[in-house]
């Protein structure tokens, strides 16, 4: 289980990390592209942006050097939180279309990955 966690939080931080980055680097691209990143001025997004980087780095960095290991769990269910604040946003401009056009389906999915790594962290911490 534990290998299972490490895995999906590395992806988990990188997918925050590189998403981020891509937003915060090419907003008027995204804000074109995506209604519901338009929807939202850039400094927002600059914002989430950061919070996104921040829980990312928190998500393995304690773990790997074993210090502030309640951090994980924290920063995991504050990204999930935060993902499904923003599947929200982009279901109100995309609709409930189920399709992989919708960002929404992405953020839920990291939303879920998130979460498990909450609830494992959490489970595995009182072991």
């Amino acid at each position: 289980m534990n290998l299972l966690l490490w895995i999906v939080q590395i992806v988990v931080a990188l997918f925050c990390c590189m998403g981020a980055a891509w937003r915060i680097s090419n907003y008027g691209t995204a804000a074109q592209q995506v209604a519901s990143v338009g929807a939202l001025p850039y400094v927002v997004w600059v914002a989430i942006g950061a919070f996104e980087i921040v829980c990312a780095l928190a998500l393995v960095i304690p773990g790997a050097i074993k210090m502030k290991r309640r951090w994980t769990p924290l920063a995991a269910s504050a990204l999930a939180v935060e993902m499904l604040l923003v599947s929200g946003l982009h279901f109100r401009y995309f609709g409930l279309r189920m399709d992989a056009g919708n960002p929404a389906l992405w953020t839920l999915a990291l939303a879920a990955l998130s979460a498990f790594v909450a609830y494992g962290r959490k489970a595995w911490k009182q072991r």
